[in-house]
This record gives structure tokens, C-alpha cells and sequence, in this order.
């Protein structure tokens, strides 16, 4: 009985340790992960800085999110993007009498070569829609709804997918958009879509999603739909283009306010030409 009793205090001990480091200690760090992508396609460096599902509510607000604008800026990015999932319950958010401090937190993120955005799956729903433009717009971000942003200077195209869950997933106008020519960026809320595309010329998927399983246990660790494949990190597909997929596991939260073992990151990226 007494061996018993240890071991429940034990167990309980154990279960304030852990909660106490995924609800207080994970969630508020931030790291930076860089990737070197090399291409034929490319002579001068391009930076990019990825960001994702900020889920922004009463557990990750515009304090957070402007550690992470300083942060951005500290990488000195050539562009920005953004790939969905802003707020993570619009209807129920708390705060929307004060939405401008989003979008005045997200303009002062500096990318010289532009700032850009897609639509998630939390981002439609209960006036969501039409919230998640004006901050982006306001935040300085061009939102990309199966569209595609030349960057200047560069033969990249960045083309932006709307949400494959409650937007219009879109194949036949990905595929237009797509140039042979150029170094072709997909941003795409959802990483597992990737999989419609690898017979076409989309050289790098920027997705998140799926939070890196957000709280991993050993017999438990859970990801939304169309991010059970592509979880987190770099796949690298062989085809033709070589196509990368880069899944971020973002920074907020959503259902649980937890994280554990799927460390809030941005991702650096440079794309350089051939060594």
C-alpha cells in the first residue's frame, strides 16, 4: 500500500511538472529555425521569414505577437509571409474592439520585397473572414486567395492558396499560376494539399496547420486533417522540380492553451543560386 501511494505521488507530482511546462514554460519561448535552399534558378539570395497560426486570444495577444514582429525584424528578411490561422476563435474573441492593435503590431514587420498572407482554416467562420482581411491589409500584408505575387527584382513567384478546409481549393488555378521559368513558392494554410501538385513546377510549399502535433506524448500526438503526411520540418519530394515542403508548427495555440515538444518557431529560409 505504501509502495502504491509513492507511486500515485509520484504520477501526481509528475502531471503538475508536466502541465505546468507545456501550459506556462513551452508556449512563451521562441526559436528560429534557418534552411538554405539552393536552385538553378536564383542568382542572388532571397531571405524569407515564415510565420504561423498565431491563434491569437487571451493566451497568446499583441504583447506576444510584437516579441515576434521583433524578432522578424532582427532576421532582416527580404519578405515576410503569413500562413493562416490568425485568431483562434473569431466569434468568441474578446477583444475585437481592439483588433488594431493586430494589425498595428503586424506593420511594423519590415520586408523590403513584401509582406504576404493566406487565408487559414480558423480564419473563416463568425465574421472571421472579413476581420482577417482588414487586419492583414492594414498590417501592410497583400492577402493571397489563389493569386500570385511576382517579387521584383527576382524570377520568384509566390502564389497563395485559399484554405483547403472552408476556402475554395482551387487546383486548376494553382496550376496556372505556376511559371517553369521561375523559383514558384506556394503558401498553402494546409501542408498535405502539397500532394496535388508534385507533377507541376511548384519548387517550395510554405504550410503550418498542424502546430508540430502541439502536445506529443509517446502514445499520443494528434494533427488536424491534411496534416497528418507533412507534420513538421523540411520533406523533400524527388520529382522533377525537386519540390520542398517546409511545415511550420507556429506559435499559438488552439482547443488546449498547451504546447509540449512542438516549440514555437519562425523559419528562416534563403534561397540561393547553384554552388
Amino acid at each position: 500500500m505504501k509502495l502504491l501511494l509513492k507511486f500515485l505521488g509520484f504520477l501526481f507530482l509528475l502531471s503538475i511538472v508536466f502541465y505546468s511546462y507545456a501550459r506556462l514554460v513551452e508556449p512563451a519561448l521562441l526559436t528560429v529555425k534557418y534552411e538554405n535552399i539552393y536552385s538553378s534558378y536564383i542568382d542572388d539570395n532571397i531571405k524569407i521569414v515564415q510565420f504561423s497560426d498565431t491563434h491569437i486570444s487571451g493566451y497568446f495577444d499583441a504583447n506576444h505577437l510584437k516579441k515576434v514582429a521583433d524578432k522578424i525584424n532582427a532576421q532582416k528578411p527580404d519578405v515576410v509571409v503569413f500562413s493562416g490561422d490568425l485568431i483562434e476563435r473569431y466569434d468568441k474573441y474578446e477583444n475585437k474592439d481592439r483588433i488594431n492593435e493586430i494589425w498595428e503590431v503586424l506593420s511594423q514587420i519590415r520586408a523590403p520585397l513584401g509582406k504576404y498572407a493566406v487565408y487559414g482554416n480558423h480564419d473563416y467562420g463568425g465574421g472571421a473572414e472579413r476581420a482577417f482581411r482588414q487586419i492583414m491589409e492594414k498590417g501592410g500584408f497583400q492577402i493571397l486567395q489563389n493569386e500570385r505575387a511576382e517579387i521584383e527584382g527576382y524570377p520568384v513567384n509566390i502564389i497563395g492558396m485559399d484554405d483547403s478546409i472552408f476556402g475554395t481549393l482551387d487546383k486548376e488555378a494553382i496550376i496556372r499560376l505556376l511559371n517553369e521559368d521561375s523559383y514558384n513558392i506556394v503558401l498553402s494554410h494546409e501542408p498535405d494539399v502539397a500532394d496535388l501538385f508534385f507533377e507541376y513546377d511548384a519548387d517550395l510549399f510554405l504550410t503550418g496547420h498542424s502546430h508540430g502535433g502541439q502536445v506529443n506524448l509517446p502514445i499520443i500526438s494528434y494533427t488536424p486533417p491534411l496534416a497528418q503526411k507533412y507534420v513538421r520540418g523540411m520533406y523533400e519530394i524527388d520529382n522533377n522540380r525537386q519540390t520542398k515542403i517546409y511545415v511550420n508548427v507556429g506559435l499559438g495555440t488552439s482547443t488546449l492553451p498547451l504546447r509540449f515538444m512542438a516549440v514555437p518557431e519562425l523559419t528562416v529560409i534563403t534561397i540561393s543560386g547553384m554552388k
